[in-house]
């Protein structure tokens, strides 16, 4: 995942210009990574790609006939291939690269022909006889594209310390954005925690030129409530075709392909559906040798004709870590979800491009006892509101100044009823998983790659187009407990149907209601077994988790001592936002209670770690060689 930069300001000069895009690009650039940097400049527009060689794009940008418009291509098409042989027609030559495909095509069919491009991609158009500049997201927005609108002045880039050091105003906290961050791991809708810095929504296409900015969507995610049910075993036929070629559209390019496996249902479908004459390639599983997912990892790799390989990571792996990843992620999410960068030198010795079993639907709602029960939109959003804001409400409020969470509250509370605004659908559990995908999963499976966009290029069939569109049309009953996502893997992988599932450590059984039993029986017995080794302090053989994080944190307190307190005693975190007697308090019942306070600690190591390196542009402690933890 490389980095875009640029600046719209029709009043600067080609100098100018170029001054901005040559700092822009300085504070991104990555000591030590082999990239290729393309730049275009004209009078009052810059843009420029910090590439990573590794999507294989060809040369960029591509220019029009006229040389008048440009064409930076940041991502992938994984369509490509197809794409030719349907516009061969339109085409220059029968065989453009990825980059070339999409200006041509952009040039003669206009910016609304991105919503033919599958995968994951951000393309900057300028055509400077109207000074005019198109930015276009994927569905998902997977390749973040930050920016922000000042006086006669407009800065992008796929990291906001690409905007920042080259902001011609004072910055300012978002207030309602930190705060959401709190409450919510990550922030609703296009907000970031700087105010006016702003996060480019999914399938979208943003215009600015000297009259106006506009965004318009190309594509929504929602279900179709008004799709022809099908019975189970039609919708995991198709599924498991279409899914088939999904993976097929992502095993291609002559980099190294590798493969994250763990013992749940998402990765080991992904690579069930790897062609065979794709393997062996390496597969990772990270964990302790008698974890559930090691153990079951294995198994799926030996019957899969895997390159298996475990990573045991236990060791100290935060404190060395930490502003690495929130160099990287910035602030976004807490940085203990973007770790694995302790990992990354093991990693790159097999593989240049990760494949991802990211599931881009069934965002696990029917495990929500509430929403089971929900009748209606309204009860929907209030299930939805007690699962992830209730329950953490009480230790934010704590952490935070009085004042200053009276102040926001309702402003937060309206932030989470208008994050509906683009949530379509009217059945409870479409609306969850819906409001899931679009609001809650970009903080761990969009933000965390960057941790090492440089080195790694991340793949992900379950998001492709045409599957998506699928399974958006597979109503909630069917969904219930993925009935057809196992009914899938079954028949169409039967070699490893019999390998227990992480989750459940059983077989995948795609008979509803004799899992059903099972699911109950266990629940009851799993109760009644937890309360018991908590009473003998017993250890679980086969532990779900790879990490303990809340005992990690205990077993580091340099993150306080060397992070955290050093971050109060500067007042790095705003003692008008903090309340540091509330913090300390929290660090010592963590500590000393053993009370589990580590996602709230995260939290404010990542955005105290954040303010000081791009609110008041303090980077003495920012690391120097990022491939270093």
């Amino acid at each position: 995942m490389p980095n875009l930069v640029g600046i719209w300001s029709p009043e600067l000069t080609r100098e100018a210009i170029q001054q901005t895009i040559t700092k822009q690009l300085g504070r991104v650039r990555v000591s030590g990574a082999v990239c290729s940097e393309y730049v275009a400049i004209f009078p009052g527009f810059g843009m420029a790609l910090q590439d990573h060689n590794l999507s294989e794009n060809g040369s960029q940008p591509v220019f029009s006939p006229d040389g008048k418009a440009a064409v930076l291509l940041d991502g992938e098409i994984n369509n490509a291939s197809e794409l030719r042989h349907e516009f061969a027609g339109d085409l220059d030559n029968k065989q453009p690269s990825s980059a070339a495909l999409a200006a041509q095509l952009i040039f003669q069919k206009g910016p609304d022909v991105a919503r033919r491009f599958n995968g994951f991609f951000c393309v900057l158009l300028y055509e400077s006889t109207a000074r005019r500049l198109s930015i276009i997201s994927d569905r998902f927005g997977a390749r973040p594209l930050f920016y922000v609108e000042r006086p006669k002045t407009f800065l992008f880039g796929t990291e906001l310390k690409a905007l920042t050091v080259a902001d011609p105003v004072s910055r300012k906290i978002d207030e309602i954005g930190v705060t959401e961050l709190f409450c919510y791991g990550s922030h609703f809708r296009d907000r970031t925690w700087l105010d006016g810095y702003l996060k480019l929504p999914p399938a979208s296409i943003l215009t600015i030129d000297p009259e106006e900015m506009n965004i318009a969507r190309y594509w929504n995610y929602a279900y179709d409530e008004r799709a022809k049910e099908l019975d189970q075993n039609t919708y995991a036929s198709v599924f498991g075709i279409l899914l088939d070629r999904a993976v097929e559209r992502r095993m291609g390019g002559s980099k190294r392909i590798g493969i994250f496996l763990s013992g749940g249902y998402d990765s080991r479908s992904v690579a069930a559906a790897i062609r065979k004459h794709h393997r062996p390639l390496p597969a990772f599983t990270f964990g302790l040798p008698e974890s559930r997912d090691v153990q079951f990892g294995k198994m799926l790799a030996e019957r899969l004709g895997l390159d298996h390989r475990v990573i045991d990571g236990d060791r100290p792996y935060l404190y060395k870590n930490c502003r690495s990843v929130v160099w990287r992620t910035e602030g976004m999410l807490p940085f203990a979800n973007a770790t694995s960068i302790d990992f990354h030198d093991i990693l790159k010795e097999k593989m240049d491009i990760i494949l991802t079993g990211f599931l881009g639907e069934f965002g696990g709602s029917h495990t929500w006892p509430q929403l089971l029960m929900a009748r209606s939109r309204g009860a929907a959003i209030a299930a939805i509101y007690n699962r992830f804001l209730a329950r953490k409400l009480g230790l934010v409020q704590r952490i935070f100044q009085p004042a200053f969470f009276k102040r926001v509250s309702a402003a937060v509370r309206e932030s989470f009823d208008t994050s509906f605004e683009h949530v379509s659908n009217e059945r409870p559990m479409n609306i969850a998983d819906t409001w899931n995908f679009l609001n809650l999963q970009p903080r761990g499976t969009f933000h965390a790659p960057a941790v090492d966009r440089h080195r790694f290029e991340m793949r992900a069939p379950h998001t492709d187009n045409d599957l998506i569109d699928f399974l958006l049309t597979i109503p909630p009953p069917a969904r219930l407990e993925q009935r057809v996502y196992k009914k899938m893997i079954s028949y169409s992988f039967p070699e490893i149907r019999s390998v227990p599932c992480t989750n459940s450590a059983r077989p995948i059984d795609p008979n509803f209601g004799r899992e059903y039993s099972r699911m109950v029986t266990s629940f009851v017995a799993g109760r009644t077994l937890g309360v018991f080794r908590k009473l003998v302090s017993a250890r679980q053989p086969l532990g779900r988790e790879y990490h303990d994080l809340a005992a990690n944190f205990r077993a580091e307190p340099e993150l306080m001592d060397q992070i955290l307190r050093p971050l109060l005693r500067d007042s790095a975190l705003p003692e008008s936002i903090f309340n540091y007697s509330a913090v300390d308090q929290t660090m010592r019942e963590h500590y000393e209670s053993k009370a589990n306070h580590e996602h709230v600690l995260a939290l404010l190591i990542s955005v105290g770690l954040a303010l000081r390196f791009f609110f008041y542009d303090d980077l003495s402690e920012a690391p120097r060689n990022l491939f270093v933890g």
